[in-house]
């Protein structure tokens, strides 16, 4: 009996190794063509091992550090204020909804709902921005939009109705207001939903580039992934033209323009690696909310 249960143990410890292993290969696999010369590529393909290491996509890409350090203190910015924006505005809605004495909380959650199945179009938005809010070439055409995201307010939500009442209840019957409750009560038991939709808007600030397009012209104001996408579409000129900015000819064989895809994932895919690894152990509890209770 006890053989069965380590063979069981050891047949299922492979398993997960196995399937770990699948996970990560990707991951490899993009570093690892990142620090492939581009000659090997286009004669040996990808490889998993490259036969001949090389910086040189890192060395096209870190051409301009100016522009890409103002890209990722952009990014940085908008990927700070937008989720702390975020985190705010969501969690005071929900907590709102959650309250089953808030005498509008059915309207104003079909509200919401309706706005989560059916938005309001590129256009209007852009007339809003732009017309009426007067946020062209502004970093807050790119965070405001996203604070109040229906996801995340039904996701808080459901959070906030499995935290027992006899807890709201108590705090009120020791004098403490609707704010003091949900400041010194509510969000302090709320960490892993609030570590789960932080990093949801992480994700989704720091991968912004459609509004960027529509909203930002200052090149100072790109944020990272603009300026990556323009350095790709530079380099393919280059390559595709065969001469250098200053009229020089250039080989196609010379510009990594595979190895730089790469590269950029890299570089994009680092700083939420890092987010990630602080807040695993709240975003994996976090996934289970909902999954009790509806």
């Amino acid at each position: 009996m006890y053989k069965n249960k380590t063979y069981h143990q050891l047949v299922v410890h492979l398993c997960l190794i196995l399937f770990c292993a699948m996970c990560l290969l990707p991951m490899v696999l993009t570093v690892s063509i990142s620090l492939t010369d581009g000659s090997v590529i286009q004669k040996y393909g990808y490889q998993l091992i490259p036969s001949r290491f090389s910086l040189q996509a890192y060395t096209y890409i870190f051409m301009e550090p100016s522009t890409l350090l103002a890209g990722y203190k952009n990014s940085l910015l908008i990927v700070i204020v937008g989720t702390l924006g975020n985190l705010l505005v969501t969690s005071m809605v929900a907590y709102s909804l959650a309250r089953r004495d808030f005498q509008y909380r059915g309207q104003i959650s079909f509200y919401i709902f309706v706005t989560m199945i059916f938005s309001g179009g590129t256009v209007p938005l852009y007339i809003l921005i732009v017309q009426y809010l007067d946020w062209k070439n502004m970093l807050i055409s790119l965070i405001v939009p996203a604070f109040a995201a229906p996801f995340q307010i039904f996701m808080l939500r459901v959070f906030f109705q499995e935290i027992p009442p006899a807890l709201i209840e108590s705090a009120k019957l020791d004098g403490a207001s609707d704010v003091r409750t949900y400041l010194s009560i509510v969000l302090p038991l709320s960490k892993p939903a609030l570590a789960t939709v932080a990093l949801m808007m992480t994700l989704h600030y720091w991968n912004e580039t459609f509004n960027a397009i529509l909203f930002i012209d200052h090149t100072a104001q790109y944020p990272i992934q603009l300026v990556l996408k323009n350095i790709t579409t530079y380099i393919e000129m280059v390559k595709n033209g065969g001469v250098d900015p200053s009229g020089q000819p250039v080989s196609a064989s010379d510009v990594p323009s595979d190895a730089m895809m790469y590269a950029m994932m890299v570089l994009t895919s680092l700083p939420v690696m890092f987010l990630f690894g602080f807040l695993q152990k709240y975003f994996v509890k976090g996934l289970t909310i909902g999954a009790v209770k509806g």
